[in-house]
């Protein structure tokens, strides 16, 4: 389980920074307001999809080496992680609703698409 777990994170933070990556460079208006983090909404909106995607490939991945069970367990790292950062860190730079909207999604998010992808694919252990 310990395996997906961190598997799954390796994957959230790829597939994150990956979209983060196309954010900046793809949308001129996101790349200015970035230093500053001064994002709109449908900014912030993106930001969440980038989450949601880089969950769903976590969850993906954490369920090869350890089934179900590992991508609740990297949904859990994921969150374990996330909430000082957010609470602590970053809680002035956001909207309250933000944060809200992106801690929950973590855990369920990434548990169901693993399990999903555990009902499409067969693995092999």
């Amino acid at each position: 389980m310990a395996l997906g777990a961190f598997l799954g994170l390796a994957t959230w933070i790829a597939i994150g920074s990956l979209g983060l990556f196309a954010l900046r460079h793809l949308w001129p208006a996101y790349a200015a307001l970035e230093p500053v983090k001064g994002y709109t909404f449908a900014m912030l909106l993106a930001r969440l999809a980038v989450a949601c995607v880089a969950c769903v490939a976590a969850g993906a991945v954490a369920v090869r080496p350890a089934g179900s069970a590992g991508a609740g367990a990297a949904g859990t790292l994921l969150l374990t992680i996330s909430l000082p950062v957010h609470l602590v860190q970053v809680w002035a730079d956001y909207p309250a609703w933000y944060h809200v909207a992106y801690l929950v999604l973590l855990v369920p998010v990434t548990g169901l698409s693993g399990l999903l992808a555990s009902s499409f694919f067969v693995f092999r252990h």
